[in-house]
């Protein structure tokens, strides 16, 4: 009786070692992962024509649509499971949208949400919800300095960790090293805090184009919920890291009509990652390019 007792216990304080959270370096190759994917969702950057050149009137609405490129990772760069020894399922999708809406309020601060809607696509569930104000300090006729604060929180889900294509192969072969047995159902939290400064000045030859260029400090605060069937177990690890980055982005808006404008950026994060665990640390960070269709939905004149 006392035996299996015993290995009652045993089993039950591996199912709780199992749940508890690791608390991960900020460069270590899973954290490194979720900041790559927490920066790619920053709200940065993205000055719609007619805002930041204008003053801001109260009850302005304008409706945008946000697209981003997500570089797809090589198979090294994927490597970011068990410290840096095994290749995750990292690339899903090819990029993110999302709508985006600002609202004029009072003493020319605007609030910004943007929500990327749950719905399945490539294999994933994203829900995610973002939230900034922003200010000018300075602003003239031809040129704009502001601020913005802002901030995420939310998750995706996907099989990462045990993706359809490994189940094809058997358990504990090269090509399934976990030895997943049914597909995994993980989640990454993506949750972070930011600001940033903009500067944006109006091309004097040409008052439809708007250059401008921002940076940003972040704090990134993520997680990963493992829930992976393998052959002996069902893996419910569970990661989580937070550290602050830097980003920088560069571009322009031109407004095309009274009330359509289109946004370009070049955007791009340092982000520092120890890839062996004896290693030196090394930069692996991420530039994408952004795009925003932005539309004056109404303005009181």
């Amino acid at each position: 009786m006392m035996r299996i007792y015993q290995a009652f216990l045993i089993c039950m304080l591996a199912g709780i070692t199992r749940a508890q959270t690791q608390q991960l370096d900020f460069d270590r190759p899973e954290a490194w992962a979720l900041k790559y994917f927490a920066s790619s969702t920053l709200l940065n950057g993205l000055q719609p024509p007619e805002l930041g050149l204008e003053r801001r009137r109260t009850g302005s609405v304008t409706l945008g649509l946000e697209l981003g490129w997500l570089p797809r990772l090589n198979a090294e760069r994927a490597r970011v499971g068990f410290t840096g020894r095994k290749q995750e399922d990292l690339n899903k999708i090819p990029g993110i949208a999302r709508p985006v809406v600002r609202v004029g309020l009072p003493w020319r601060f605007s609030l910004i949400t943007a929500f990327t809607p749950p719905v399945e696509i490539y294999g994933i569930r994203p829900r995610l919800f973002a939230l900034g104000v922003e200010r000018p300090i300075f602003e003239g006729a031809q040129w704009n300095l502001g601020w913005r604060v802002y901030g995420q929180t939310g998750s995706v889900k996907g099989a990462y960790t045990c993706p359809p294509k490994v189940l094809a192969y058997p358990a504990r072969s090269p090509q399934n090293p976990s030895g997943c047995v049914a597909e995994s159902d993980d989640t990454a939290s993506i949750r972070y805090a930011g600001a940033e400064l903009h500067f944006a000045h109006r091309m004097p030859g040409a008052p439809r184009l708007i250059p401008h260029i921002a940076g940003a400090i972040n704090y990134i605060n993520g997680a990963f919920q493992v829930n992976a069937p393998l052959q002996t177990q069902v893996d419910r690890s569970r990661l989580a890291t937070h550290g602050k980055t830097f980003s920088g982005s560069a571009g322009a808006s031109y407004q095309l009509t009274k009330r359509f404008g289109l946004t370009l950026d070049a955007f791009y994060t340092p982000l520092l990652v120890r890839r062996v665990s004896t290693g030196p640390r090394t930069n692996d960070g991420l530039f994408n390019l952004r795009a925003l269709f932005s539309y004056n939905l109404w303005m009181r004149e």
